[in-house]
């Protein structure tokens, strides 16, 4: 099931760069900046390539953060090139939050019982962690029906005859040890502290 999830990832990942390629083909300008385009591009297929591998011998090679280091070059002479920079930047930066906002929902819906309901991801924009994740807002609902017992299940208070106000205690309680187990499984497999991830609960269509 790994290899699978492996070779499924990196194939996105060539997909992704390929189309990226594509991108920077049609609108590389003519000149000098050509070879320079050209040399950001041949060390994104050297990365996307080694990356895999790398991954595999627990070595720190990062394709993502590959992407936005090599997608800056040091020096553009004139207004037209930043211009294109800001354009390629803006792109590939949506692309790339996309994407951790797909890998994340997916773990989220496959771990637990939760629905994710909306997600907002941030990235660092300073030089040295440039592309690295700043923060997350997450949105999470129940799902209706619950099928897999290898999840997290969100905890259930059930009571007879029992004051309101203890009941809502009891749901808070459980609400925020969920809240708690969430964080951490974002945590561990996104590198995230957890003081910068936000999460809350979609309230609406909860039993009362």
């Amino acid at each position: 099931m790994y290899a699978i999830s492996f070779i499924s990832t990196w194939l996105k990942d060539i997909v992704v760069l390929f189309i990226l390629i594509s991108i920077a083909e049609l609108i590389m300008p003519k000149g000098n900046m050509k070879k320079y385009i050209n040399m950001v591009i041949g060390l994104l297929i050297i990365f996307t390539i080694i990356s895999p591998f790398a991954k595999l011998l627990k070595l720190n090679f990062n394709f993502e953060q590959s992407v936005f280091n090599y997608s800056k070059p040091n020096i553009f002479d004139n207004e037209q090139n930043n211009e294109l920079y800001t354009q390629q930047e803006k792109q590939i930066e949506k692309i790339y939050k996309e994407k951790i906002s797909k890998e994340i929902t997916g773990l989220i819906e496959e771990k637990t019982d939760y629905r994710v309901v909306d997600i907002v991801v941030g990235i660092i924009d300073k030089e040295e962690n440039y592309g690295e994740i700043d923060y997350l807002n997450i949105l999470v609902g129940e799902k209706e029906e619950i099928t897999d017992k290898s999840k997290i299940h969100v905890g259930k208070v059930k009571t007879i005859e029992i004051q309101n106000n203890i009941k809502d205690i009891k749901s808070l309680d459980e609400d925020y040890k969920d809240l708690t187990d969430l964080k951490d499984l974002i945590s561990n497999n996104y590198l995230v502290d957890k003081d910068r991830i936000n999460i809350e609960i979609d309230k609406k269509g909860k039993g009362e």
